[in-house]
């Protein structure tokens, strides 16, 4: 009486379900970000919080002309741009530069809101 559901090796070339092939790139986690409205709170507090960020490095570089700050911000800008042109070339890194460019533009208008109310002084 053997039962064939106990045997050890029934079947060893199953690929299991949570195959490394089946996991999603970076840019489609981050598209799921953008496209699901659910979790539009979650993109925008890692918008807010980079966007703070940057703006720092902003007001630094422009008001205290602070020379680290500025190469720290010549470094991230070389890296949006490597990756803005990625993105121009291959499909795969367009939810990447969205991500970027909003935190760009988060940057640049929290520091000329800081500027404009005179926090950044």
């Amino acid at each position: 009486m053997t039962n064939e559901d106990e045997t050890p090796d029934s079947a060893p070339d199953e690929i299991p379900d949570d195959a490394p092939e089946d996991f999603p790139n970076v840019d489609d986690l981050i598209g799921s970000f953008l496209g699901e409205s659910a979790l539009w709170p979650v993109l925008l507090v890692a918008i807010a919080s980079g966007g703070v960020f940057g703006a720092a490095m902003l007001i630094l570089v422009g008001i205290d002309h602070n020379p680290f700050a500025a190469a720290a911000l010549l470094l991230i800008f070389g890296m949006s741009v490597d990756i803005f042109v990625q993105s121009r070339r291959k499909a795969v890194y367009r939810n990447v530069a969205k991500l970027v460019g909003l935190l760009w533009g988060t940057a640049i208008g929290l520091a000329g809101l800081a500027i404009w109310t005179g926090i950044a002084f």
